[in-house]
């Protein structure tokens, strides 16, 4: 007789993000009376419940693109040998983003962002979500053509060709080659200035604002001149700041395709993949795995420390952490912080540098990092203060600590 399978139940869902969505699971009855491409792949009890076969590729997908549909207003096509991904991890990943930008970088709601995405797949999942709900503009990059060619479809179905910018690379191109390239510098300044036009539409409470306002044709949109581009390219170049706020990355895990068969290594008490596996080898698999490509980004990040502010990117098996910490701390970032992406059974891990030092990356706390942390609790009797209040005992401590030369 076969051992009992042990069922692991989905208590990672406490630590997602407190902002995403999908804390409360999705309900399939109302996404299969909405989505008959949906509802194809469901199965009904006695009782009425909604069950989905997550062993068929086919019916993953769909609920993906359903939920993108239903919850973003986001049309998305997936081929079908390309990676699907799961929407609450990609959540979790971006508003961990959010979180940098808001409490570390302090940008506030009108703050102009723009980022990049390296290797935007084929469901290009990162920058139509970080532009439809957060409202950031993004270049990708895609070296395989199917990919490629299936973002770009997807870009243009949702009208988002304003605010996402994709580029054809070759294979393991990270940074080189590409915040540099023309069209790439061309349409980020671009999108830079039809911001600024956007602005000032949105508010007329500057004068000196109107002329840019008037730019705009019957059809809301704003052609720029190649003389105007080309002095706000040269403008950009001679200022110290930042191009590019933040870069983010979901690099392929492993470094053979024998890896990729999971249960061969899971361990004793985790039971078999929930989901079947998604993607072509390529998404999967790249030379050195994971430690390889994060490395080189770490080493690339070096030379364009003065474009991008922040440098993101997931971590897929947590036995890399370390490896990946000793190569991040051989370009002696000002700061870096690491964090875990809780969704279901699924943990991932994703670190953030930067080389500007005025940023405190550290100061974002995963919920799971706040849980399992406890504050350190400081008890002060009365008799240490003549006045027993919290600006006193804060004075107090403010003391003590510059004593110990820890602030």
């Amino acid at each position: 007789m076969a051992p009992e399978k042990k069922f692991v139940s989905s208590k990672l869902n406490k630590f997602m993000h407190p902002r995403n969505p999908y804390r409360t699971p999705p309900s399939f009855k109302k996404l299969s009376m909405k989505f008959p491409e949906f509802r194809a792949y469901c199965t009904y009890d006695v009782s009425g419940k909604v069950h989905l076969d997550f062993k068929n590729p086919r019916a993953v997908r769909a609920l993906t693109t359903s939920l993108l549909d239903q919850d973003f207003d986001l049309k998305v096509s997936i081929p079908d040998d390309r990676l699907v991904p799961t929407l609450p991890l990609r959540l979790n990943y971006l508003l961990w983003i959010e979180d940098l930008l808001t409490h570390a970088a302090h940008y506030d709601s009108e703050h102009f962002v723009l980022a990049i995405d390296i290797g935007v797949g084929a469901a290009c999942v990162y920058p139509l979500l970080g532009a439809k709900r957060f409202g950031w503009c993004f270049v990708g990059t895609e070296s395989d053509q199917l990919s490629f060619t299936s973002a770009h479809t997807n870009v243009q179905n949702n009208n988002l060709q304003d605010k996402i910018f994709l580029k054809k690379v070759e294979s393991n191109i990270i940074f080189k080659d590409v915040i540099g390239e023309e069209k790439v510098k061309s349409w980020t300044l671009e999108c830079k200035l039809r911001s600024k036009v956007d602005i000032a539409e949105c508010s007329k409470k500057c004068a000196e604002c109107e002329p840019q306002a008037s730019q705009l044709n019957p059809q809301n949109e704003v052609n720029f001149d190649e003389g105007q581009v080309k002095a706000e390219i040269k403008k950009t170049e001679e200022c110290s700041t930042y191009l590019y706020d933040f870069t983010m990355c979901n690099p392929p895990f492993f470094s053979c395709e024998e890896e990729t068969d999971t249960m061969k290594k899971s361990k004793k008490d985790r039971g078999e993949p929930l989901s079947a596996p998604t993607g072509a080898i390529h998404e999967k698999v790249t030379e050195g795995g994971e430690i390889s490509f994060i490395t080189k980004m770490i080493e690339e990040s070096q030379l364009f420390k003065d474009k991008i502010r922040i440098f993101t990117t997931l971590i897929g098996t947590k036995a890399h952490i370390k490896l990946i910490k000793n190569a991040l701390s051989t370009a002696s970032p000002s700061c870096s912080v690491l964090t875990e992406f809780c969704q279901g059974r699924t943990m991932r891990w994703g670190v953030a540098w930067t080389f500007d030092p005025s940023l405190k990356l550290n100061q974002v706390k995963s919920k799971k990092d706040m849980a399992t942390n406890k504050p350190l609790i400081l008890m002060m009797p009365r008799s240490l203060m003549s006045v027993y209040s919290v600006p006193s005992a804060w004075n107090m401590i403010n003391k003590w600590l510059h004593h110990l030369k820890v602030i």
